[in-house]
C-alpha cells in the first residue's frame, strides 16, 4: 500500500490536485504532523515554486467556526443571548415573511410572518429560516421576480437580508446566518467592526498575525497567496481559474466566509477548542460547542439532505446513510463513532475551495485540510482527505501521541 506521502505525490504529479497542506496535532501538542505537497499555482505564467504551509487561502466557510466564536464570546459577557428573540438588534428580520413560491406571473408568493421567533441559537446552527441566494433555486427564482442579480459582494444587509424559507427551528439549512451573527456582534459593541473585534478577541489571545478579511490591507499575505484551480471536466485534471468567489467586492467583513489565512494559523483556533484552554471561551462555553442544536424536525431535514446528497455528505462528514447527524456550534456533530477514524462528537466542517477541518475530543485529535479547488466537493479531494485523516488516526494510535513530521 502506498504511504501518504507517495499517494500526495503522485496526486500532485498527475495533475490530480494542484497542492494541499495537511496539519493535526493531538490535544498537548506532543503528537504534531505537517506537510505540503504540489505548487503554489497551476498557472502556466505563474509561480509555480512548491507550495509552502503559510501559503494564504481564501478559507470560505472555514471562517464560520470563527463568527461563532465571536458569537459565543458575545454570550459570555452577557451581550447576547442565545434563545432570546433578535429583532432587538437585527430589525431586518421582524416581520420577515416566507418565501413559498413563484406564481404563473412570475410573482414571489409568501406566508405572512413566521410563528417562531429568530434566535442566536438558530443562526448560529442554520435553522433560522434562511438560505444563501446562489445555493437555492427558489431564492435565485425570488431574485429574478425582482429584477435583482445575486451579488457576489457588497455588505450584509444589501446582499443577505433575504426572505425566510420556512418557519425557524423546523427545518435546516446551509445559509446566511452566521453572516448575521456577525452584525449581531458588530451592533452589540458600539459597531466595532468584524475584522477589529476578532483581532482584539481572537488572533491576539492566540498569537494570529496572518488572518484578515481584506487583502488590500495586508500586500505582505497578498504576495503568498495561492492560485485557484478548477477540476477539467473533460481531461479531469486540474488548470488555473480566475473565476469569482463569493467574497469578491464584499465591502464589510462576512463572518461565514470573508477570511483569508495560512493553515498553521487555523491550527491555532483549532488547537485551542481542542485543548480547551480558556484563551477563546470558558471551558463550559467550549463544552457546549460539541452538543447537539437541532429541533427533532430541523435534525431530520439536516440528515435526509445529507443521505440525499452524497457529494455534500462526502465533502462534510461522510457518513453511511442512516447515520446520525447533528449541529454543534460551528459545525457538523458527527453523532457516530466510525471505527478508525472519527469519534462521535467530532465537530467537523470545511470551506468552498475544498477544505476541511475537524476537532475529535474523544480522540484527542484535531487537524485541517487546505487546498484551493472548485468546485466543492471535487470527489478526489475528498478521497485524499480521508487518507490523510485516517492516517492521522493510525498515526496517533501507533506512536502513542508522538509523531515525526517534516520540517518544512
Amino acid at each position: 500500500m502506498a504511504s501518504l506521502e507517495q499517494t500526495f505525490e503522485q496526486a500532485c504529479a498527475s495533475g490530480e490536485i494542484a497542492g494541499a497542506v495537511m496539519i493535526a496535532s493531538n490535544t498537548d501538542g506532543s503528537f504534531r504532523f505537517e506537510n505540503t505537497f504540489g505548487k503554489r499555482s497551476v498557472r502556466e505564467d505563474g509561480d509555480q515554486s512548491p507550495l509552502k504551509k503559510d501559503g494564504i487561502m481564501w478559507i470560505a466557510s472555514c471562517t464560520k467556526l470563527l463568527g461563532t466564536i465571536a458569537a459565543l464570546q458575545c454570550v459570555e459577557r452577557g451581550q447576547l443571548s442565545l434563545d432570546a428573540p433578535i429583532y432587538d438588534i437585527v430589525p431586518e428580520f421582524k416581520d420577515q415573511d416566507i418565501l413559498t413560491g413563484i406564481d404563473d406571473n412570475g410573482k414571489a408568493v409568501y406566508q405572512k410572518g413566521h410563528s417562531t421567533p429568530m434566535t442566536l441559537r438558530l443562526l448560529l446552527t442554520h435553522s433560522a429560516g434562511l438560505g444563501y441566494d446562489e445555493m437555492y433555486p427558489l431564492l435565485m427564482a425570488w431574485r429574478e421576480s425582482r429584477g435583482e442579480k445575486v451579488s457576489p459582494g457588497g455588505t450584509i444587509a444589501s446582499r443577505m437580508t433575504l426572505p425566510l424559507l420556512y418557519d425557524p427551528s423546523s427545518m435546516w439549512m446551509y445559509g446566511c446566518g452566521i453572516d448575521w451573527a456577525g452584525k449581531m456582534v458588530e451592533r452589540v459593541n458600539d459597531n466595532m467592526p468584524l475584522d477589529a473585534y476578532m483581532q482584539k478577541h481572537i488572533f491576539e489571545p492566540l498569537g494570529i498575525t496572518d488572518m484578515t478579511f481584506d487583502l488590500a490591507t495586508r500586500p505582505d499575505l497578498a504576495a503568498r497567496m495561492v492560485d485557484m484551480s478548477k477540476r477539467d471536466e473533460q481531461t479531469g485534471k486540474v488548470r488555473y481559474t480566475d473565476s469569482r468567489m463569493p467574497h469578491n467586492g464584499a465591502t464589510e467583513p462576512m463572518a461565514g466566509q470573508g477570511l483569508f489565512t495560512s493553515a498553521p494559523e487555523y491550527m491555532k483556533v483549532l488547537q485551542s477548542l481542542l485543548a480547551n484552554d480558556g484563551k477563546l471561551l470558558q471551558p463550559a462555553t467550549v463544552d457546549s460547542m460539541f452538543e447537539p442544536n437541532l429541533s427533532p424536525s430541523a435534525k431530520h431535514t439536516l440528515n435526509a439532505m445529507l443521505d440525499g446528497n452524497p457529494i455534500f455528505n462526502n465533502a462534510m462528514g461522510g457518513l453511511s446513510v442512516g447515520a446520525e447527524r447533528d449541529w454543534g456550534f460551528g459545525g457538523l456533530l458527527m453523532m457516530t463513532d466510525v471505527p478508525g477514524w472519527r469519534s462521535a462528537r467530532t465537530l467537523t466542517w470545511g470551506g468552498l475551495p475544498n477544505l476541511t477541518w475537524w476537532i475529535d475530543r474523544k480522540a484527542g485529535l484535531c487537524g485541517i485540510f487546505a487546498g484551493q479547488l472548485i468546485p466543492t466537493g471535487d470527489a478526489r479531494v475528498i478521497e485524499l482527505s480521508r487518507v490523510f485523516e485516517r492516517d492521522m488516526y493510525r498515526r496517533i494510535e501507533a506512536e502513542g501521541g508522538v509523531a515525526e513530521s517534516p520540517k518544512l
